[in-house]
């Protein structure tokens, strides 16, 4: 029978600690260079009224790097959660199918936009209103990455007028 004493434990679970941190800090700067590669362009919130207590979100992913990434999850603060959705036709109907994750392959881009993927922002607190920007924040390869997205009412930039008309 060993015994160890509790000073010996200690040493150990210490050295075990320290291990760990280190590989996380080496492990840090290849996360953020990954990162670094990966962008996230023209995020907007659409604007619906106030009574919904749910709305969808939408943006493009800019993948940089020579490797592909995975988006595994999505947040905001104005949200109880926030699930990755597509919008697929199936029978003659259009129906949404949560996605467990999206790859953006390397150098590529993946866009989530109304009538394909999109995040589907559940249990808000309260609608925010044409204008409010709001935090979107997108798990890349199990890193947070956020953007600010702005409130409106259809894809249109504000600013942006349709000239087709003239």
């Amino acid at each position: 029978m060993v015994i160890v004493s509790l000073q010996e434990r200690k040493k150990v679970s210490q050295r075990g600690i320290r291990s760990a941190l280190f590989l996380v800090v080496l492990a840090l700067p290849l996360a953020q260079a990954a990162a670094a590669q990966v962008a996230l362009e023209g995020a907007w919130v659409r604007a619906l009224p106030p009574t919904q207590t749910r709305t969808a979100a939408y943006l493009t992913v800019r993948n940089a790097s020579a490797e592909a990434v995975v988006i595994s999850g999505a947040s905001t603060p104005i949200a109880g959660r926030v699930e990755l959705h597509e919008t697929l036709q199936s029978e003659g109907m259009m129906r949404m199918q949560e996605q467990s994750e999206v790859r953006v392959p390397a150098g590529a881009e993946v866009s989530f936009v109304p009538g394909g993927l999109h995040l589907m922002l559940l249990d808000l607190d309260a609608m925010p209103a044409v204008g409010d920007v709001v935090e979107l924040c997108l798990t890349i390869d199990g890193a947070p990455l956020c953007t600010p997205a702005e409130t409106r009412r259809d894809a249109a930039p504000a600013g942006h007028h349709d000239h087709q008309h003239h």
